[in-house]
């Protein structure tokens, strides 16, 4: 934590931490930050935010001067003094009740309230990329709009002359034949977004704009059943604009709309490549790559009129756009369509948002000898299936074959020591008594390290801004520690672990750690109170509950337990709060992305909303809130946990080495 006046916050967030302003430097020099956010509530200057900052510790300094290392830990304090300002980065900003006010009055901090109140509040480059941009005629002033829910990705339609009927100023009831061919605007209330869309379209209108009401808070993605066609154009403008918008239509000149622009550049998507099925018939579908500024709903709805076109009683098949660094289709068929057609369908004409073009069309679940298609920041979750959604491609070796890793300990009362022993102490005692820390030893594996990276950088691509950091325990039979820490934590397959098997056998493990294509792990794994929430890796935010997942301890030898502590990427979480409606319903379920909208209220009895902007199988990590006195054990969880599909989302960081007394 770090306290600072609030007339700081917003320089801070922007630019980060400055040395030129430092002060005080009591126990050396560098920037202060505090385990205790009572301690950073002092040096906030009687205002009520202060930061919340990761930091990055490097080695401990020998002096006050702080010049032959990266920080200075002071134990007795439990102060973080760190050298550089590079070293930290700010990641929430936190409002707090104070009973004081700032010493130089509350002019300050009554002007950050209104600044952090702001709907979009873009520092720096930051700028909200599902957005787009309106450009008025003879303006170079740009007007951010919020697309509707329901928007095919078509900015054409924005463009045109500005009507505003004073006789209908909320879009609720008929349009004149006035805003025919043109960009009709209206004021938020009277009657639901899409009820407006629809009249609008009715009157022959290009597009729809409504103004935000005034205090209404930051705009919203506007929802609902839409237009017959699904692709009638509207966007949500904030007040200001709104207002200003607005004037122009009354007057005399007029106004109009010269272009529409997206914020997120459009991608050029890759050749058409030859279809590679080998398999006689096949029951799933892989059409791309499609252009990704394109709603999911626009081109679910090409894909379904191409089949339906082309295949010969293709009935109602299960269409799901898949976003990752290009977009892609997966089709589930309710009847097996042969190679000889799927094949056929490649020459065949794809229709997408209006253009004709080609699409490759293909087996999703692969060939083998065919280059995989599905693989996600250097994973194919299907490699390790066999029974629920296969991949037969050729894999290759795991970018981590070969690799090596290192470990070195980490004194117990040093700062990084201290926090990882307090915070895994701070669930304690754990239901088989009480642990006790022999050691911490930190891992390092450069390349996995790589692929943890590699999938930074999808996550940062994929949701347009870098993703949420935390460390996680992660509890496992500690005879395959060595195999996670050369290659990290995967997914658990769909088979059961053979005993015959050198490589997963005689581990105590219920699912093989072998890909699919080994002839020992064959048997398809069932249900047995396990894997509650699909077959994913499973971490904690409490050492107790990760506790309870440590085995294959050796009693004989001391009974010493060893915990991973794990870096996790987070991306945009599916948040879980509820009951499952069997105690099975979510077991075979592999990964997000193949969950669609209907899955989640089959499978799980909601107390809560899910979290998050993007779709369902757009989610990136599970998060199943803990319930506490509202469990239903079989059905819900008491503590919180974290379901990961992706081995490289996970980078093991520690082992902590304990005792239970």
């Amino acid at each position: 934590f770090h306290g600072t006046h609030p007339r700081n916050v917003l320089a801070i967030a922007e630019k980060g931490f400055d040395d030129s302003k430092r002060a005080g430097q009591a126990f050396g020099s560098g920037e202060y930050f505090a385990k205790d956010p009572s301690v950073s509530v002092g040096y906030s200057k009687g205002g009520c935010f202060m930061f919340v900052c990761q930091l990055c510790l490097g080695h401990e300094s020998s002096t006050e001067a702080n010049l032959d290392g990266d920080h200075i830990w002071v134990p007795d304090c439990s102060y973080y003094v760190i050298s550089r300002p590079q070293q930290a980065l700010p990641v929430y900003i936190v409002e707090f009740e104070s009973g004081t006010r700032p010493y130089d009055g509350v002019e300050s901090q009554e002007h950050l309230k209104a600044e952090l109140a702001e709907p979009v509040l873009g520092l720096g480059a930051s700028r909200d990329t599902r957005f787009i941009d309106l450009c008025l005629d003879g303006s170079n002033d740009k007007i951010p709009a919020f697309p509707a829910a329901w928007w095919n990705g078509d900015l054409a339609p924005f463009s045109g002359e500005l009507y505003y009927d004073e006789e209908n100023p909320h879009g609720s009831g008929r349009f004149s034949g006035l805003a025919a061919g043109k960009v009709v605007v209206v004021r938020r209330g009277g009657g639901k977004f899409a009820a407006k869309a629809e009249e609008a379209r009715r009157a022959g209108a290009r597009a729809l704009l409504v103004v935000q009401r005034e205090g209404a808070g930051p705009l919203v993605p506007m929802s609902g059943a839409a237009t017959p066609d699904g692709s009638f154009a509207a966007a949500m403008i904030d007040e200001a604009a709104g207002a200003r918008l607005l004037g122009l239509c009354g007057s005399p000149s007029g106004a109009r709309i010269a272009s529409a622009s997206r914020r997120a550049p459009e991608k050029e998507v890759p050749a058409n490549r030859p279809c590679a099925m080998s398999a006689a018939s096949t029951d799933a579908l892989w059409l791309g790559y499609l252009h990704a500024h394109f709603a999911d709903q626009q081109l679910e709805g090409d894909v379904r009129r191409f089949l339906e076109r082309h295949v010969a009683q293709v009935g109602r098949p299960e269409v799901r756009i898949v976003r990752g660094k290009f977009t892609q289709a997966k089709v589930k068929l309710s009847v097996e369509l042969p190679r000889k057609e799927v094949q056929a369908l490649n020459s065949k004409p794809f229709v997408e948002c209006g253009v004709e073009r080609s699409v490759t069309v293909d087996d999703a679940h692969g060939s083998s000898g065919q280059k995989c298609p599905r693989s996600i920041a250097g994973y194919c979750r299907g490699r390790n299936l066999r029974y629920v959604d296969p991949c037969w491609c050729q894999h290759g070796p795991l970018p981590t074959e070969g690799a090596t890793y290192t470990m070195e300990d980490v004194p117990l009362q040093s700062a990084k020591g201290d926090e990882i022993v307090s915070a895994f102490m701070q669930s304690a005692p754990f239901h088989s008594g009480t642990p006790r820390v022999l050691a911490v030893r930190s891992i390092e594996n450069r390349r996995l390290q790589r692929q943890h990276e590699s999938y930074r950088r999808y996550l940062t691509e994929k949701n347009g801004a870098a993703p949420r950091q935390v460390e996680l325990y992660h509890g496992t039979s500690v005879k395959i520690l060595d195999t996670v820490y050369r290659h990290g934590l995967f997914p658990p397959s769909d088979t059961d672990a053979s005993e015959e098997c050198p490589v997963s056998g005689g581990k105590g493990l219920r699912t093989s750690l072998c890909d699919n294509g080994c002839k020992f792990c064959t048997r398809r794994h069932a249900w047995d109170r396990c894997h509650m929430f699909g077959l994913g890796v499973y971490l904690g935010d409490l050492a107790q509950k990760s506790h309870r997942y440590v085995s294959g301890v050796d009693r004989d030898a001391g009974g010493v337990h060893r915990m991973v502590v794990c870096s996790v990427l987070f991306g945009d979480a599916l948040k879980l709060e509820g009951h499952l409606t069997t105690g099975q319903a979510m077991h075979d379920v592999f990964s997000l992305r193949a969950l669609g909208p209907d899955d989640m209220p089959r499978m799980v009895t909601a107390l809560g909303e899910e979290g998050g902007r993007m779709p369902v199988e757009q989610k990136d990590i599970l998060f199943v809130k803990g319930l506490r006195g509202c469990c239903r054990p079989g059905f819900s969880v008491f503590n919180s946990e974290y379901i990961s599909f992706h081995p490289y989302q996970c980078l093991p960081l520690y082992e902590i080495a304990y005792e239970v007394q």
